[in-house]
């Protein structure tokens, strides 16, 4: 995989259509073979999935929304259930969905992201502290830090980044010795926060981020006391789509990762909206889906680097209010902790004072109330703690921002 994406990485514009088209190709009829949703979709529509041929062709099949997922995921597979797993988000529009993954399309895409971490002098196999939620110190009383053996990675918990706790932080990354900082931007800022409010820094190779939209400052602050160059990528629970940051500055579409369409959004000239179709995923194929992500027109011109992969637009990320626990900690992404929700058509965590949290929920196929209720409550006892307050609120529709969109985590001051 490795030797392929390097050359790729290398290849004309040519070069690359031929490998998305390869793909396309095998996945198309793998896909109506084998898919229960596609089988039924070209049987009863008529078409050969042998007619899709080309990346144009796509455009012959139907798009996919998050409601597919959210309803029948299962019909997506191509494998055998027991040879994948199952991951869970509400990502940007507040609508729980499940994809499934399989172990080639995880080292697949370790792949490609070792590949951009190289452009930034990253070495493969890089050692990596890794703050993105709270897990593993759930499991595990008193500890905020955990080396995964043989994994070269340090996870950091994100709900545990104190002033009480950042000696043992401290302690766990200077034995270590990371080459990268990785994780959510805010939960990265907020150890870097501490950091230097210690009066420290802590230099590695490079602070890898996703997950969120970056402001200035805290972009500022991560460099300031991290050292090195920020790498940004972005992507989805789903897999469908990825794209990250340069040497050069400039923001790229990985080709070689999925197939990306930029659809204009419908009263908004200069917005458009992210369609992914991915090529590494042979056990859960998806065509056409909409990730509800919006990008801004790209920049003209190659870019710097030298590299064929189209250039994208700033993106319209996830963001989220971050929130305090009881005791006064603070807990960023705290959507994290219902996102494995099922049955959901929407979704939304409130906090309403520190530790005092409301979970709206808008019921959809297969809801369970006395389930989803119980998997949040013990989500939130695992990972933010003990000692919270959580209200459930059932709603027709959760109020939309300014932007059209669900938020899926807000603080509501007004009512504290």
């Amino acid at each position: 995989m490795a030797r392929g994406l390097e050359r790729l990485d290398h290849a004309g514009v040519a070069e690359i259509r031929r490998f998305q088209e390869r793909r396309l190709r095998g996945l198309v009829r793998l896909a109506a073979a084998r898919s229960p949703f596609y089988r039924a979709w070209f049987r009863e529509n008529g078409v050969d999935p042998r007619s899709i041929r080309r990346v144009e062709d796509l455009a012959r099949l139907p798009l996919l929304e998050r409601r597919h997922l959210a309803e029948r995921p299962r019909d997506f597979l191509t494998y055998p259930k027991r040879l994948a797993w199952g991951s869970s988000s509400s990502g940007t529009s507040g609508t729980p969905v499940t994809a499934y993954r399989t172990p080639g399309s995880s080292i697949y895409e370790l792949a490609v992201l070792e590949r951009q971490w190289g452009w930034f002098g990253m070495p493969r196999g890089a050692r990596r502290a890794i703050l993105r939620g709270s897990d593993f110190a759930a499991d595990r009383p008193g500890e905020v830090t955990m080396e995964v053996p043989g994994g070269r990675q340090l996870l950091i918990s994100s709900f545990h980044l104190t002033a009480s706790n950042l000696p043992k932080i401290l302690d766990g990354l200077r034995a270590f010795q990371p080459d990268a900082i990785e994780g959510w931007p805010s939960s990265i800022s907020l150890l870097a926060a501490l950091l230097r409010d210690h009066g420290a820094q802590f230099p590695v190779r490079a602070i890898v981020t996703s997950s969120e939209v970056m402001s200035p400052a805290q972009q500022g602050l991560m460099r300031e006391t991290f050292v090195g160059p920020i790498v940004d990528h972005y992507g989805q629970t789903e897999r469908v789509a990825m794209a990250g940051s340069c040497e050069a500055g400039g923001y790229h579409v990985f080709p070689d990762y999925g197939i990306v369409e930029l659809l204009p959004v419908d009263g908004r000239p200069d917005r458009f909206e992210i369609v992914g179709t991915p090529l590494h995923n042979w056990g859960f194929p998806l065509f056409r889906y909409r990730t509800g992500d919006e990008v801004g027109p790209a920049p003209e011109g190659p870019c710097a680097c030298g590299r064929s992969f189209p250039l994208l637009g700033a993106i319209d990320g996830r963001a989220e209010d971050a929130f305090v626990a009881a005791d006064g900690r603070p807990i960023p992404l705290p959507a994290t902790v219902v996102d494995d929700l099922t049955g959901l058509q929407e979704t939304q965590i409130v906090q309403r004072a520190p530790g005092v949290f409301e979970i709206r929920m808008v019921p959809g196929v297969g809801f369970d109330q006395t389930a989803s209720e119980a998997l949040a409550r013990e989500n939130i006892r695992r990972l933010i703690g003990p000692g919270q307050t959580v209200t459930f609120t059932q709603m027709e529709r959760i109020p939309r921002s300014a932007s059209g969109k669900v938020k899926p985590a807000i603080v509501v001051n007004d009512l504290v």
